[in-house]
């Protein structure tokens, strides 16, 4: 079995922790769970900024500890950066998609990263921008994205 990389973005990461939503947080932990098993999860830099912007903001409850043991363990999955190559991209897009801009700077970082998907709520599902189609975890499920070879 094979799976394609996969972008997640923060709403996924959030939701994976946020007792509020039980149908949403199991969905998203499988995939994460899913993804990084098969070494497929890829975020960016900026992700990991913005779950750690969401957690002390106190949108999921998570301690100072725990804050940390995620960010360490999302890490390995952790590529690129938010350079002036990825801004002059993510313009590009925007003007392409009418994207509101973070969303464009998050699609250029997959569309970097060589993601085939980009995991989001934030985006309508099943759009395709240069070769990376948007998936709404809480529409399909990680076996979307695997095939058997």
């Amino acid at each position: 079995m094979t799976t394609e990389l996969v972008f997640v973005d923060t709403n996924v990461l959030l939701y994976a922790r946020d007792d509020r939503y039980p149908d949403k947080r199991r969905a998203a932990a499988h995939w994460l769970a899913t993804l990084a098993q098969r070494d497929a999860l890829i975020v960016s830099p900026q992700i990991l900024g913005e779950l750690h912007t969401a957690i002390l903001r106190g949108k999921v409850d998570v301690d100072d500890g725990e804050m940390q043991r995620m960010t360490a363990a999302l890490q390995p999955f952790s590529h690129g950066a938010t350079d002036l190559e990825l801004i002059a991209q993510s313009w590009k897009i925007r003007k392409e998609t009418a994207f509101r801009w973070w969303d464009c700077v998050i699609l250029a970082a997959a569309i970097r990263a060589g993601c085939r998907y980009l995991l989001s709520e934030d985006y309508q599902h099943g759009t395709t921008v240069r070769g990376t189609t948007i998936l709404n975890p809480f529409t399909v499920g990680p076996e979307a994205v695997m095939t058997e070879h």
